[in-house]
């Protein structure tokens, strides 16, 4: 009997499990398209101008500079890691871009090459401090936005540089899908692209198996070393096209650009379901959605007029919230 009451409780026990399993599962994969979608009935109901075809095509340029960031954060978060530079890496390629362009008339493509490169190489720099040295990513992307951001402002002085170039102007006005110009264009391939890539290339399931259990991959014989200098240094690169992109959206550099959108590609990455405690959960499109969902809270802000200030504070309180909820639900898996 008590044999049969504990098989009893076991096959209960089972049960809620796998419902409970699965009620996770569906909630990671459309609990983020029904937030969406809530969201943007609220606002298109309490605002007369928030649907209007003007104005989503605002919010898609307004998120495209943060969402190509949140691409590379995304891989980082994926493989179990962090980073803060991401801010001044876009500031630095944004800073080579114009001063290369606007003050010495080099090519623009020449400049967009310097500019990867820069922030490739801090990319690297990330990777070798994490992984080689062992320094907590926290601390090492720390140094490197340091890095970034001192190098940024000793090209740029005390200068404001204003790029008027045909080809950063297009990628603004030029509209090339719907209604929605080059860069969201950009933006959105760059999403399609690493999003298939991490589903179908080895690299992709080496980024999720590191993240997910160093042990067991290294004992699979995976890197470590590569994998995580890689995904660092991709999400450099990543950034300087988002510097490259935010040199077209704003059209005038200065020292203050950039500020704090490392804190904006986490927050994109963990509203769109990326977990920072616990790695190699979250998918790269999902990001995609939590970068619309930023967006579109902070056009709706702006419409309302509320304060920038109370608009920081939001973000923040956004940022906590999506790292309590993730706690909570890594707790209980």
């Amino acid at each position: 009997m008590a044999a049969d009451a504990r098989a009893v409780r076991a096959r209960v026990a089972f049960e809620r499990g796998a419902v409970a399993d699965r009620a996770r599962s569906f909630g990671e994969t459309f609990g983020i398209v029904l937030i969406a979608g809530a969201l943007l009935l609220a606002f298109s109901l309490t605002s007369s101008v928030f649907l209007a075809t003007e104005n989503i095509r605002n919010i898609f340029i307004q998120i495209s500079v943060i969402g190509v960031a949140a691409i590379g954060e995304t891989l980082v978060l994926l493989a179990g890691g962090l980073d803060l530079s991401v801010g001044s890496v876009v500031l630095l390629s944004e800073v080579i871009c114009a001063d290369l362009t606007a003050t010495h008339g080099f090519p623009v493509w020449v400049a967009l090459l310097a500019a990867l490169g820069a922030a490739g190489g801090i990319g690297l720099l990330n990777g070798i401090l994490t992984a080689v040295i062992g320094i907590e990513p926290i601390l090492a992307t720390l140094g490197t936005l340091l890095v970034a951001a001192g190098l940024a402002k000793l090209i740029l002085g005390l200068r404001y540089l204003q790029v008027d170039d045909p080809v950063f102007n297009n990628l603004v006005t030029k509209n090339v899908l719907f209604n929605l110009p080059i860069m969201v264009a950009v933006m959105l391939g760059l999403y399609a692209l690493v999003a298939v890539a991490m589903r179908v290339i080895p690299f992709g399931r080496m980024v999720y198996a590191v993240g997910g259990n160093r042990r067991a991959a290294h004992l699979s014989g995976l890197s470590l070393i590569g994998v995580t200098i890689a995904v660092y240094t991709i999400a450099g690169i990543l950034s300087g096209v988002a510097g490259f992109l935010n040199v077209a959206q704003i059209g005038l550099v200065s020292q203050n650009d950039a500020v704090g959108m490392e804190f904006q590609a986490i927050i994109a990455a963990l509203v769109g379901g990326v977990s920072v405690s616990a790695g190699g959960v979250g998918r790269v499109e999902r990001t995609l959605l939590g970068a619309l969902i930023v967006g579109m809270i902070t056009n709706y802000q702006t419409i309302k007029g509320i304060d920038p200030a109370y608009q920081q504070a939001f973000l923040g309180g956004l940022l906590l919230a999506a790292i309590l909820v993730d706690r909570l639900l890594r707790g209980r898996q």
